[in-house]
């Protein structure tokens, strides 16, 4: 018996070509992800830090800057194309015209450039922004640290947000007294008085702060607002000191006796008053004598 032959239909290959046509084409059709609102760094160069620094904080500054738009941004092999595409913007650094050139290559309208600088145990933060169509700088940030390294990551947050959106670099002060009920200002403007709860949506930077109650001598000092950190101030009222360098008395107020209050003595008219009153309309109740009429009634 001869077994019927099974004939397998062949699988056909795609050729190379096709293949990469087809991987071309998917890749053209696959969605972008959209630029930051048309933002792009252009380069950190480190002045006197380690180039593996700043490469992370260029990194970190990217990353920051994405998250506030909420969108993607041209990368560091996007820039570096572009130089070696464009030779003369390999000396582009700081100079405006440059980087606005630098930014309509990019395709995008705002671009950043900058330096991160150190001397010592200090750095210095230097960026700019520039707008692409008006070759002009928006904004210029400068930030100073004294310490270690990695406090340049905090700096660099607040670059990111001091460059293209300075409404939301705010931080937050709580203040703590020994005396209760005391007035505490910034700047002058009334927060409320001590124990001062946390106090958000503050400006980032220096500010004046002002502690008074009647009777203390006032409390003025510099407290520094940190970008999205809460500054904790404690602070101690002291009394005026008189000449020997004593302590000035502090005035206490004693409660008033009871009995020379002016309720008290209101009472005490009402109350008499209201005697009087009764007695006169008891002794009109009684029966008149007539001691004409009756002389032994009136003991006549």
């Amino acid at each position: 018996m001869i077994r019927p032959r099974l004939i397998r239909p062949r699988r056909r290959r795609l050729a190379p070509g096709l293949l990469l046509a087809a991987v071309a084409l998917a890749m053209l059709l696959a969605p972008r992800p959209a630029l930051a609102a048309g933002l792009a760094v252009f380069r950190v160069d480190p002045l006197g830090v380690d180039a593996g620094i700043v490469a992370r904080l260029d990194g970190l500054l990217r990353i920051e800057l994405a998250r506030l738009a909420d969108a993607a941004m041209p990368g560091p092999a996007a820039v570096q194309t572009l130089m070696r595409k464009h030779k003369a913007l390999a000396g582009c650094t700081g100079d405006v015209t440059c980087l606005a050139e630098a930014g309509r290559l990019l395709g995008v309208d705002r671009i950043i450039s900058g330096n991160v600088g150190g001397l010592g145990d200090s750095y210095v933060v230097n960026l700019k922004i520039v707008d692409v169509k008006s070759k002009k700088e928006l904004r210029k940030i400068q930030e100073t640290i004294s310490g270690r390294p990695d406090q340049l990551i905090e700096a660099v947050r607040v670059a990111a947000y001091g460059l293209v959106a300075p409404d939301k670099l705010r931080g937050a002060l709580a203040v703590l007294a020994n005396v209760p009920k005391a007035q505490v200002r910034l700047d002058g403007e009334l927060l409320g008085t001590t124990p001062l709860p946390v106090k958000r949506g503050l400006k980032v930077g220096a500010h004046t702060l002002r502690v008074s109650k009647a009777g203390y001598l006032d409390v003025v000092q510099e407290v520094k607002v940190r970008f999205q950190k809460t500054a904790e101030v404690v602070v101690k009222l002291e009394l005026p000191k008189v000449a020997g360098g004593k302590l000035a008395p502090r005035k206490v107020e004693r409660p008033v006796p009871w009995y020379t209050s002016w309720w008290f003595w209101s009472l005490v008219g009402v109350a008499a008053v209201g005697a009087g009153v009764g007695l006169g309309y008891a002794l009109s109740g009684s029966p008149a004598i007539n001691c004409s009429a009756e002389p032994e009634q009136c003991g006549l």
